[in-house]
């Protein structure tokens, strides 16, 4: 059975450097055998954003969001895949706000045990992280690896990354860079090799 790794695109772009990059990652996946799918965060139709903290989640025996939205039931097929890969420009030290509200509703895929344990469907699953930033590493990309780095490790997920600093080429043109398509694609190569293709 062949592995599959979902792409969660995080830019307002739609046809953005992240977007760009990422399609070579998923191209040297495809070479590999792996499929791939994306989920657009920045255009899932949602009642609330992000999460409401009704703990709703944390009461059932199942796990998931109990709103009934896009956003939910786009969190709900992440333990589907062997890998998850956020693919996400920085914004002001961060994630871009409609990526946000998608990394909030994934507590829902977590609950903790008496002595603060966490369980997840996730755990063990390789979560990925592949950004684009108009400035340095230092005090700005690394911030956002860091954000994605440390739920993979209290999860029990390895961590793969991919930072592109510094990228100022026109919207969509930064895959036409040989040096930063050849990165994105041994990025690609490297998380096929962790699952194995």
């Amino acid at each position: 059975m062949s592995k599959k790794v979902v792409f969660i695109h995080g830019s307002p772009r739609k046809k953005g450097n992240t977007l760009a990059l990422a399609g070579e990652a998923q191209a040297a996946l495809a070479e590999m055998g792996v499929e791939s799918d994306v989920i657009d965060a920045a255009r899932l139709e949602f009642k609330h954003p992000g999460c409401v903290a009704c703990y709703k989640c944390q009461q059932s025996e199942e796990f998931g969001c109990h709103i009934d939205d896009g956003l939910a039931r786009a969190v709900a097929t992440l333990p589907e895949y062997d890998a998850v890969v956020l693919a996400t420009p920085v914004y002001w030290f961060s994630y871009p706000a409609q990526v946000k509200m998608f990394i909030d509703r994934m507590f829902s895929l977590i609950k903790f045990g008496e002595n603060h344990e966490i369980y997840s469907p996730l755990a063990g699953k390789p979560l990925a992280l592949l950004a684009t930033g108009g400035g340095v590493l230092e005090e700005n990309l690394e911030i956002l690896e860091k954000q994605w780095s440390t739920p993979a490790k209290r999860i029990g997920n390895p961590f793969l990354s991919c930072l592109f600093p510094m990228c100022h080429h026109a919207p969509g043109e930064a895959a036409n860079d040989p040096v930063l398509a050849a990165k994105a694609r041994d990025f690609g190569r490297a998380l096929g090799g962790m699952l194995g293709a």
